[in-house]
């Protein structure tokens, strides 16, 4: 469906089968970029101009209902709306904070907000901010967190670079890792990765207090069914999801010689994943330079994917299921002409 712009999304939201929202941003707009609709996609209106930053994006968006709203900005600026996206004013916010790329809801009042810098935490539907860690204190997690999600008001869990995987019992004041690294550490469990092994993640998301999958770089996903306990991996059946060594053969006195050539093959970079009950999910990614992505099906826990569509043209970077009726995915351009919102109904 396209869209009449040619920005870059990054976050889509909607509240009910016609009001959905989505944010982003480009080099030649000011202030990051806010499109919604109020007829299921067909039509879209957008505003930019949210900060005076230049060429500032908008990776975070979170709506409580038609009207009102919240995102945040790589800048790390917090503005909330009660117009439905019409305008938008600065909230309070404390921290440090560099940027921000995601928020968290318990309900209307309770969230928190992450990215690069500290953890913030609201109890007021975000009309203000404070950060989690003490003044003084080094946190233990490692920025930027892509990715975060709390099951009640102490217990979370955040996801990001450098396979990092944290989680909390304190409401986010401490962190401590999901895998154990070297010595064992209390609460940690071994990890499915491979030795030397640190792909970066993207995505988290728990379909209930005890099932939940974690996705980024290298086709990485790694899934729960005891609330972290223990993870396994999974696989997503691409062959090409792990980037390779480019070989190249060389003509030498005698024969060829096969020696590798310093770059590799793009991996597949899994960037959300998103499920309705404990079978049936999507995850979405995209394999960087080559101008593909494709969105993946499972109807038996993530055990088998099967490619569900596969996009040209495109680095998809959000995934939403708006109630058990339509799949929605946004991203990147690399192709010319506008931008496009892809829509998928689901079956019951």
């Amino acid at each position: 469906m396209p869209l009449g712009t040619s920005a870059d999304f990054r976050e889509i939201w909607f509240t009910d089968a016609a009001h959905g929202w989505i944010a982003g941003g480009g080099f030649q707009i000011t202030g990051g970029l806010i499109g919604r609709t109020e007829d299921a996609g067909k039509t879209w209106r957008f505003t930019s101009n949210l900060t005076t930053r230049d060429r500032m994006s908008v990776p975070a968006l979170h709506m409580f209902d038609s009207r009102r709203g919240i995102v945040a900005t790589g800048t790390g600026a917090i503005l909330s709306t009660t117009d439905g996206g019409e305008n938008w004013t600065p909230v309070t916010r404390r921290g440090r904070v560099d940027s921000l790329s995601r928020f968290f809801f318990l309900d209307e009042r309770r969230g928190w907000a992450a990215g690069d810098g500290d953890v913030l935490r609201t109890d007021d539907a975000g009309e203000t901010w404070t950060p989690l860690t003490p003044d003084g204190v080094d946190v233990s997690y490692r920025s930027p967190i892509r990715a975060i999600q709390f099951q009640d008001d102490r217990h979370g869990w955040i996801a990001g670079m450098q396979a990092s995987l944290m989680r909390t019992a304190d409401g986010g004041v401490t962190w401590a890792p999901a895998f154990a690294e070297g010595l064992r550490r209390a609460g940690s469990a071994a990890t499915p990765l491979a030795a030397g092994e640190h792909p970066n993640f993207w995505d988290l998301f728990f379909v209930d207090e005890q099932t939940a999958w974690v996705v980024g770089e290298e086709g990485t996903m790694l899934t729960t069914t005891n609330g972290g306990g223990t993870w396994t991996r999974q696989d997503t059946g691409l062959k090409d999801a792990r980037s390779a060594a480019k070989l190249e053969r060389i003509p030498r006195a005698g024969g060829v010689a096969t020696v590798d050539a310093g770059d590799r093959t793009p991996g597949f970079t899994i960037t959300a994943v998103r499920f309705v009950d404990r079978q049936r999910g999507w995850i979405t990614g995209f394999y960087s330079g080559l101008g593909r992505s494709l969105i993946l099906r499972t109807e038996d826990a993530g055990a088998t994917w099967t490619v569900d569509a596969e996009i040209p043209g495109e680095e998809l970077y959000a995934l939403v299921v708006q109630g058990r009726e339509r799949l929605w995915a946004i991203g990147a351009r690399v192709r010319p002409g506008p931008q496009s919102i892809y829509r998928r109904a689901l079956t019951k």
